[in-house]
């Protein structure tokens, strides 16, 4: 099996003009170069010890860094630990202590604290990053090595501890190909990726595809509305994968007259709920058959349901499609009754994208059932048409007798 590692090393030989650029370092490199970084970096670590199955964790925000230190650890067929940007540092020492880590790379502004200093093996910040890379400079470049692991990545915790979920390579790649072929992605296409590097959204679907398709990627370090529309007009992005509340940022900024979008072919919304008015601005904004929406969780690597381009737009809606390729879903009823002749339930999912299991195994045998299907604690409803419209969160929703009661705040609209 390959590793996504193996996936950017094939597309620097067969894509040897398309590039990655990280505008906030003024950096551009194209496959090649950024290949001979990235195996720079695994010489490193590789003179370091660190080999099949150990744990490297990779902090701080998007940047060529980031993206090298994540590419190289894969190479060496260790596990690669993305932990949120945004983690304080008890979050940070739960998850490296949770996944066992050998080495962090810590590429922060912030500094490196002295609790995490001494308490995990070894740490390379971004002022020590080159020293690290030359202490391989003495060693061959080895073989690639795909182990049966790939990704560790932590759920956010808000009632309890984040938990760690394992993903292999087999259902990134299957969710990955899935993703590349709802989209169309070729070498003709210019990626924006400003979602965090450390959430399976933009660690797997963009920071993966890009190169399967061999197409451009334009890495900004941050999300701001008026950064993303320079970036979009400056480097004539042409597919957009953002949050709702990013577009509806975007929106209530009023900067977009300011800058040309018309580059744009594919705007991909997903990660919470998407309401019809934010849709249908979109498609004012992008093209009315340009807007798809989606659905995934880092448990199915991210891509579960989406809509699909040669489907009708009226057909779509603010749905979150049908279910990908490698994925199968249904429905458990007991969270009320939709109109119209809906189901209505929680959502269930199996396939071949789907994790390996959570590190702690009596959390695994809880989210599954008897017959393989993973309980996403989503509530959906379904049409007859088989598409899926996300509704709320199986603990946000009580029921009291017949009537269906939620206690989710109402999202925004627009």
């Amino acid at each position: 099996m390959k590793s996504s590692y193996d996936l950017l090393k094939a597309a620097a030989e067969r894509y040897p003009s398309s590039a990655i650029v990280f505008p906030d370092e003024g950096k551009s490199y194209s496959y090649a170069e950024f290949l001979k970084e990235v195996d720079a970096c695994a010489r490193a670590l590789s003179a370091y010890g660190v080999g099949i199955g150990d744990r490297v964790a990779v902090y701080g925000q998007n940047s060529s860094y980031w993206m090298k230190c994540f590419f190289a650890v894969l190479k060496t067929g260790a596990v690669a630990v993305p932990v949120n940007c945004k983690a304080v540092e008890d979050d940070i020492m739960y998850m490296v202590k949770t996944a066992g880590v050998k080495l962090l790379f810590h590429l922060s502004d912030a500094p490196l604290s002295g609790k995490l200093a001494h308490n995990v093996p070894a740490v390379v910040t971004a002022d020590g990053f080159d020293s690290f890379v030359k202490t391989g400079s003495g060693l061959h470049d080895a073989e690639s090595v795909c182990g049966d692991l790939q990704l560790i990545m932590f759920t956010s915790g808000t009632s309890a501890n984040p938990k760690g979920v394992m993903l292999g390579p087999e259902g990134l790649m299957n969710s990955i190909v899935d993703y590349k072929d709802t989209l169309g992605l070729s070498s003709d296409d210019v990626m924006l990726l400003n979602l965090p590097l450390s959430y399976c959204y933009g660690c797997v679907l963009i920071c993966c595809s890009f190169c399967l398709a061999g197409a451009n990627l334009v890495v900004s370090r941050s999300f701001a509305a008026g950064k993303t529309l320079r970036l979009i007009e400056k480097y004539h992005c042409t597919v957009l994968n953002m949050v709702p509340t990013m577009y509806q940022l975007i929106f209530s900024s009023g900067l977009m007259p300011r800058y040309d979008h018309s580059s744009v072919r594919a705007a991909v919304v997903g990660g919470s709920y998407t309401s019809l008015e934010l849709v249908e601005r979109m498609r004012a904004a992008f093209g009315r058959n340009s807007v798809l929406c989606g659905y995934g969780m880092t448990e199915c690597s991210s891509w579960a349901l989406s809509q699909r381009f040669d489907d009708p737009v009226e057909l779509r809606g603010a749905s979150a499609g049908w279910p990908v390729g490698n994925m199968e879903a249904r429905i458990v009823p007991g969270y009320g009754e939709a109109e119209n002749g809906m189901m209505q339930g929680e959502l269930c999912l199996r396939g071949k994208a789907m994790m390996t299991g959570y590190l702690d195994a009596a959390v695994t045998a809880e989210a599954y059932d008897s017959e393989g299907w993973f309980h996403t604690g989503d509530v959906v409803k379904r049409d007859s048409q088989g598409r899926y419209w996300i509704v709320d969160r199986c603990k946000d929703m009580i029921i009291k007798g017949p009537r269906l009661v939620s206690l989710a705040i109402p999202p925004e609209k627009g």
